[in-house]
Protein backbone atom coordinates (compact mmCIF):
# COMPACT_ATOMS: atom_id res chain seq x y z
CA UNK A 1 0.00 0.00 0.00
CA UNK A 2 1.49 3.28 -1.29
CA UNK A 3 0.29 6.88 -0.23
CA UNK A 4 -1.08 6.65 2.63
CA UNK A 5 -2.16 10.24 4.17
CA UNK A 6 -3.13 11.29 7.36
CA UNK A 7 -6.48 11.49 6.18
CA UNK A 8 -6.91 7.71 5.45
CA UNK A 9 -6.11 7.20 9.57
CA UNK A 10 -8.79 7.27 12.38
CA UNK A 11 -8.22 9.42 15.30
CA UNK A 12 -7.47 6.61 17.22
CA UNK A 13 -5.10 5.06 14.74
CA UNK A 14 -3.19 7.98 14.62
CA UNK A 15 -3.43 8.40 18.18
CA UNK A 16 -1.63 4.84 18.26
CA UNK A 17 0.65 5.94 15.24
CA UNK A 18 2.31 8.56 17.42
CA UNK A 19 2.44 6.57 20.63
CA UNK A 20 5.12 3.95 18.49
CA UNK A 21 7.01 7.18 17.76
CA UNK A 22 7.25 7.91 21.07
CA UNK A 23 9.97 4.66 21.22
CA UNK A 24 8.20 2.65 24.17
CA UNK A 25 9.61 -0.67 24.52
CA UNK A 26 5.81 -2.14 24.36
CA UNK A 27 3.57 -0.03 23.02
CA UNK A 28 0.12 -0.42 24.69
CA UNK A 29 -1.70 -0.06 21.36
CA UNK A 30 -4.92 -2.15 20.27
CA UNK A 31 -4.09 -5.08 18.68
CA UNK A 32 -6.16 -3.75 15.43
CA UNK A 33 -4.42 -0.72 15.27
CA UNK A 34 -1.02 -2.35 15.04
CA UNK A 35 -2.31 -4.70 12.83
CA UNK A 36 -4.01 -1.56 10.31
CA UNK A 37 -0.76 0.42 10.83
CA UNK A 38 1.70 -2.85 9.87
CA UNK A 39 -0.36 -3.27 6.33
CA UNK A 40 -0.41 0.30 5.49
CA UNK A 41 3.79 -0.04 6.34
CA UNK A 42 3.52 2.73 8.73
CA UNK A 43 5.33 0.87 11.17
CA UNK A 44 7.47 -2.50 11.82
CA UNK A 45 8.04 -5.10 14.46
CA UNK A 46 11.37 -5.55 15.38
CA UNK A 47 12.47 -8.28 17.58
CA UNK A 48 8.73 -7.64 19.58
CA UNK A 49 9.69 -4.04 19.24
CA UNK A 50 7.20 -1.56 17.39
CA UNK A 51 8.85 1.05 15.55
CA UNK A 52 7.85 3.77 12.77
CA UNK A 53 9.29 3.40 9.20
CA UNK A 54 10.09 6.70 7.72
CA UNK A 55 6.89 7.46 6.09
CA UNK A 56 5.01 6.57 9.30
CA UNK A 57 7.61 9.27 10.86
CA UNK A 58 6.64 11.14 7.81
CA UNK A 59 2.53 11.44 8.84
CA UNK A 60 3.39 11.52 12.49
CA UNK A 61 5.33 14.84 12.19
CA UNK A 62 3.02 17.64 13.55
CA UNK A 63 2.07 20.84 11.47
CA UNK A 64 4.00 19.02 8.32
CA UNK A 65 2.42 20.69 4.87
CA UNK A 66 1.82 17.64 2.57
CA UNK A 67 2.41 20.08 -0.40
CA UNK A 68 5.80 21.34 0.87
CA UNK A 69 7.77 19.77 -1.03
CA UNK A 70 5.78 19.62 -3.94
CA UNK A 71 8.26 21.68 -6.67
CA UNK A 72 7.21 25.09 -6.96
CA UNK A 73 7.69 25.72 -10.60
CA UNK A 74 5.44 24.03 -13.44
CA UNK A 75 7.68 21.62 -15.56
CA UNK A 76 7.17 21.48 -18.93
CA UNK A 77 6.29 18.16 -20.47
Amino acid sequence: MGNVRREDLTDEEFASLKEVGRALPRSGIPEDHRKRLMELRLIKDDLGNLHQTPHGVFIAQPGRDPLASMPRSRRDR
